[in-house]
């Protein structure tokens, strides 16, 4: 397989990629100038009234806010290497290898291997980061993972297991090791410049793939570069975990559902949805930060509006301080040059649509935007018609909120 299919593949991996689209025109009116009909909103088949939200599982839906609590303390790529300054996709929660699968953080892993090396895995969260916006052509990628697994022994097995996961498309890669965390299982492959390492302290596995595709396509190798990258992640992320206080496994099912009550305003993912992320739940501002394309950026953002949590579903719900504040976020999404104004939904013309017409394969081509007292809701689709129909729902669903 020659590195062009080594990027397919990997451009796959990272296909979802965290959305901070831009917006462009003059400003629309602000939601409480507007008066909306919501009779006259086309809602398509999307509910439109808060709902409680209830588990299930529910000790599948506590593993699942434990990943999301995970995200409070796994530190940004850029915290970790100052040049990581743009988010590359592949951010979630995960709990097994449905997550993993559909947004994996590892790179082009085999599935099943996953889930055999991993026995009493409880919980995840993966990031991943770029030295430069092309995350494919210049510079150097990161994708960075925390695990929490029920046991000590369970974390130290999991470690030595993904190590030895097919990796790329090398079946045995070459092992090395590093000085500064000789208990880490590191392996790399010097024709792809990439390494791999995993791990375990205490109940945790700190996992990390480092590829750097500048030095492939210049034929250059610098072992020691990538191995710094890792222990540097691995540095940051041990002394950020010592904040944290993993949910004792007999009390996952008892954890809050929708402790922000953000969750039962936010319009449901439907079933099998490929028009959204591999991400539901409420993050925190510091965790969210992981999904915005510049973190800097999105951080300069939140602290001007206030944001102090986002809530994602079919799309996201993002609450600021207050309705000022929302006017000011949702006036920050300007259009960029590669987005193109349409026109806003039907019964709906406080709301803010465009199309996307740049070179990125996996962009979703619609957005929309609108604001409804402290909350700026984005939705995003394939199509125009299911983009009209979901910020209609969304926006019904905050109006319904009595």
């Amino acid at each position: 397989m020659d590195k062009l299919q080594v990027r397919a593949i990997l451009a796959a991996v990272l296909a979802i990629t965290a959305l901070t689209a831009t917006g462009c025109g003059s400003e629309p009116k602000s939601a409480a100038e507007t008066t909306v009909d919501l009779a006259k909103l086309d809602t398509g088949s999307y509910e439109t009234k808060p709902r409680q939200r209830e588990a299930v599982d529910p000790v599948r839906m506590g593993r699942n806010l434990e990943a999301l609590r995970l995200g409070d303390v796994v530190p940004l790529p850029v915290q970790i290497d100052p040049a990581l300054t743009h988010n590359a996709g592949g951010v979630h929660a995960f709990i097994d290898v449905k997550a993993f699968d559909a947004s994996s953080p590892f790179g082009s892993f085999d599935n099943d291997a996953f889930t055999a090396s991993t026995p009493g895995l409880v919980a995840g969260f993966g990031t991943a980061a770029s030295s430069n916006e092309d995350s494919f052509g210049l510079g150097y990628i990161l994708r960075h993972s925390v695990m929490i697994f029920e046991t000590d022994q369970a974390a130290a097995a999991a470690a030595t297991a993904l190590s030895g996961m097919r990796f790329e498309t090398i079946t045995t890669p070459d092992p090395v090791q590093s000085a500064a965390y000789p208990d880490a299982h590191v392996v790399w492959i010097p024709q792809f410049q990439s390494l791999s390492s995993w791990y375990a302290t205490g109940r945790y596995v700190i996992g990390d793939v480092v590829n750097h595709y500048e030095n492939m396509d210049l034929k250059k190798s610098d072992l020691n570069a990538l191995i710094s990258l890792s222990d540097k992640a691995i540095g940051v992320t041990v002394e950020r975990l010592k904040d944290f206080r993993p949910t004792p496994l007999d009390q996952l099912a008892a954890l809050p559902i929708d402790p922000q009550d953000m969750l039962r305003l936010s319009l449901i993912r439907p079933d099998g949805d490929q028009a959204a992320f591999a991400l539901e739940g409420t993050l925190s501002r510091t965790a969210a930060l992981h999904r915005e394309d510049v973190p800097d950026t999105g951080r300069a953002l939140f602290d001007k509006t206030g944001v102090d949590f986002i809530a994602y579903g079919a799309g996201r719900l993002i609450r600021t301080r207050d309705a000022a504040a929302a006017e000011q976020f949702f006036a920050s999404e300007a259009f960029g040059r590669l987005w193109t104004k349409i026109e806003s939904p039907p019964g709906l013309p406080n709301a803010r649509c465009s199309k996307y017409q740049g070179p990125k394969v996996f962009q979703f081509p619609y957005q929309c935007f609108v604001t409804y007292g402290r909350y700026v809701a984005e939705m995003w689709s394939q199509q125009p018609q299911d983009v009209y129909q979901r910020i209609s729902a969304q926006y019904a669903m905050l109006a319904n909120d009595k």
